[in-house]
Parts: C-alpha cells; structure tokens; sequence
C-alpha cells in the first residue's frame, strides 16, 4: 500500500482562494478513487473561515509545539475524513484566526511555522508517507527541512519529496530580516 501525504495552504469546500484550494480539494480524492488501497491524506492550516458544519466534523489528534525560530508554538492537530482522504488541520489562533487566508505582514513566519507542524505532524499522527506532496510557496520550507534537516532521522529517511507550483506570481519573498533571530541576552 502506498502512502501520500498532500499540504497546501488552501482545500476546497473548506477554505480556498483560487486554483491551489481547487487542486489540493480534488486531486487527493480523485487519487484515493483511482487506487481505493492506498492511504492519502492532506494537510492545511486550520482557518476562521473553515466553517462550524466542517469543525464539528472534526477529530482532536492531538497537540504538539512546533519550532519557530528561537521559540516554540502551540499546534493542535485536527482530522476529518472526506472522500475517502483523511484531511488534517493545523491549528494556531495567532496564526490562523484572521479575517482572511493571506495578505498579512507576517505570513512569512506563519507559514514557516505550518512547514515546519507538517513535519512535525507526521511523527505526532505516526504517519510517514512514501510520497509527500508540497504546493506552493507556503509549503517550500517543509521541503528544504525534509532533505536537509530530517533526511536521515528514521520515519522521515524514506519519505520523497514532490513540490508543485500552481502560480508563480505568488512566491512568498520576504526580506531577510524576517528569518534573523532576535539578539540574545
């Protein structure tokens, strides 16, 4: 049995923007219909706008803290199955309790921090997939950690790597600033 894991910003019916949401709402469901044996699952941020007939659908996973720079975050892992896809929900008000999906002075730390709850969701839900697929910009980072970091840590050392892009007018650049560690005293 195959195992893949898809993670994107956005799914349809449940909090999208444009053609990521359409992508990450269909194609794990359509890849489930085509091979009924293999297990696929999806990750995404768990919104204000993922609507309460969604959230009381929800399972509490479990908590974690997730790595952030020089600090570490709260992150609630919460699941529904739909279409067969066991879909994941990466729960943090400060990041993701906000009016809108994108648009915020900080998206860069918090998107960084849904890279890095992915990876970390993995080892939490003991799931280890043979094939991990990141979309777009706000899933890069959990890419570079994946080969770089954690390449050689049991569970993560077998797990390849697929990052799509779906529209290269959004790329996620911020300064540099944004990825310095505040001094130390």
């Amino acid at each position: 049995m195959k195992k893949v894991l898809f993670a994107g910003a956005e799914a349809m019916p449940f909090a999208a923007t444009g053609g990521l949401g359409d992508v990450m709402g269909s194609l794990p469901g359509a890849l489930k219909a085509t091979h009924p044996d293999w297990d696929v699952r999806a990750v995404m941020p768990l919104y204000a706008k993922v609507g309460e007939n969604w959230r009381s659908q929800m399972t509490f996973e479990c908590w974690i803290m997730v790595n952030v720079s020089w600090r570490q975050q709260y992150c609630g892992i919460f699941s529904l199955e739909k279409d067969g896809v066991k879909y994941y929900f990466v729960d943090n008000e400060y990041y993701f309790k906000r009016d809108s999906l994108y648009g915020f002075f900080d998206d860069g730390e918090r998107f960084a921090f849904f890279s890095n709850a992915i990876l970390s969701l993995m080892g939490a839900v003991d799931f280890f997939p043979d094939v991990y697929s990141a979309n777009d910009w706000q899933t890069a980072l959990s890419v570079i950690v994946l080969k770089r970091r954690l390449g050689t840590v049991d569970g993560y050392r077998g797990v390849k790597a697929v990052y799509t892009i779906h529209n290269i007018d959004y790329q996620g650049v911020y300064g540099k600033r944004i990825a310095r560690r505040p001094a130390r005293s």
